[in-house]
């Protein structure tokens, strides 16, 4: 196998003046406006114009943190930046300088990741800030060899983006081939089944008692397969929604309380 520098780096924001917590309250501030509501109100004239402290017209520039690391074509890596302070979203620049791929949110979780077979030999820079742009915070990000597991599974994530389920239930059932224990695959190849079936049936679609009863038994069962192993893994809450989810697929009624 070629070699490949594996970068694993710790950074912090530049612009980290505002804690995540507060970022919610910033639309409140913004638009409260209450002394030209109470000029309005009151009919009062507006006082004559004062002198003007700054008037500039610009174009916001998100500040992002740089990170290169050298690899070689045809090299699968996978980047991850993670932070429990803030939105992480990552670029990735080819040794050109031109924009890769970009990640927010990968796979439902809230951390930014980018799985990609490297287009050539160089230098590749990576852009790390956050989505908003103007909040941060701590943060790790690192880049390592992507599994064969890792490489099929984002190949299944692109597929249900581009709503071509059937090759994603087939991409998620050869990273389980690969990984056979990996519960996030096993709920992947569900919804992918389910939507395909969706799609197809279209306006006939109207609950579980119309999906083929092979497909029906297919989607129940890697639910509940995605439930033991989110179970196993400590994740009882998320495991008993699965499970909700695979009963009502068996039975077509809906859970008591729902």
């Amino acid at each position: 196998m070629s070699s490949f520098s594996i970068v694993s780096l710790m950074g912090c924001q530049v612009n980290r003046c505002l804690p995540r917590h507060l970022t919610g309250r910033l639309s409140g501030l913004v638009y409260s406006g209450t002394a030209l509501a109470l000029w309005a109100a009151l009919g009062a004239a507006m006082p004559a114009a004062a002198q003007s402290l700054l008037e500039e017209q610009v174009e916001f520039q998100p500040q992002q943190n740089t990170h290169t690391f050298m690899a070689e074509a045809g090299q699968a890596v996978i980047i991850e930046m993670v932070s429990e302070e803030f939105d992480t979203f990552i670029t990735l620049l080819t040794p050109a300088g031109d924009v890769l791929e970009q990640n927010d949110d990968y796979d439902g979780g809230p951390h930014a990741t980018i799985v990609a077979e490297l287009p050539e030999t160089g230098e590749y820079t990576l852009l790390a800030g956050s989505f908003y742009g103007q909040f941060g915070g701590d943060y790790q990000v690192s880049v390592k060899s992507a599994t064969d597991y890792q490489q099929v599974y984002d190949r299944a994530l692109e597929l249900m983006q581009s709503e071509d389920y059937g090759e994603a239930a087939e991409a998620y059932n050869a990273a389980l081939v690969l990984v056979p224990d990996q519960p996030n695959a096993y709920l992947g190849r569900a919804d992918a089944l389910l939507r395909q079936q969706a799609l197809l049936l279209g306006e006939d679609f109207e609950g579980p008692d119309d999906l083929p009863a092979e497909i029906r038994a297919d989607i129940v069962q890697n639910y509940e397969t995605a439930a033991q192993l989110f179970r196993a893994n400590g994740q009882g809450e998320f495991a008993t929604l699965i499970l909700e989810q695979a009963e009502f697929i068996r039975s077509g009624q809906e859970p008591q309380g729902s």
